[in-house]
């Protein structure tokens, strides 16, 4: 366990991710890393798209469902822009195949520190932290 992982209590892919964008200072390499995690989103279902599953107070549409598949969870998410899909990206592969606990632990304030942050719009920030929470909303219903 790294001290990023037990300080936000990080999934292992999510402390993973943590250390490479913390070791990438550009802003513009920081922005191509996020828009190839987004090429690497399945297809999300067109019946999906629908007003229960946005996200709101994001720039871009986005979308992302989640649920408990034999006691791990199992999310998905699309968005019509590339570096939003890229940003969610980073964290369906980040808390798919956890357990809702684990995901109810992580502190949002890896964030921050890894640097995406300061590399993000106002805008941008707020909609990855909507996405962030509603993820964790998806694995507290699915925790019950």
């Amino acid at each position: 366990m790294t001290e990023a992982n037990t300080k936000y209590q990080l999934t292992e892919i999510l402390d993973k991710r943590f250390h490479q964008f913390k070791k990438i200072t550009d802003k513009d390499k920081r922005f191509e890393r996020i828009i190839e995690l987004g090429k690497r989103l399945s297809d999300f279902p067109e019946d999906l798209k629908i007003e229960t599953n946005q996200v709101h107070g994001c720039a871009s549409l986005v979308y992302i469902v989640g649920k408990k598949e034999n006691g791990l969870m199992k999310y998905q998410a699309w968005s019509n822009s590339h570096l939003v899909k890229g940003l969610v990206a980073l964290l369906v592969e980040g808390m798919n195949s956890n357990s809702p606990e684990q995901i109810l632990l992580i502190d949002p304030a890896f964030i921050e520190e890894m640097g995406l942050a300061q590399t993000l719009t106002a805008s941008r920030a707020n909609g990855f932290m909507n996405a962030f929470n509603i993820m964790k909303e998806i694995a507290r219903k699915e925790a019950s």
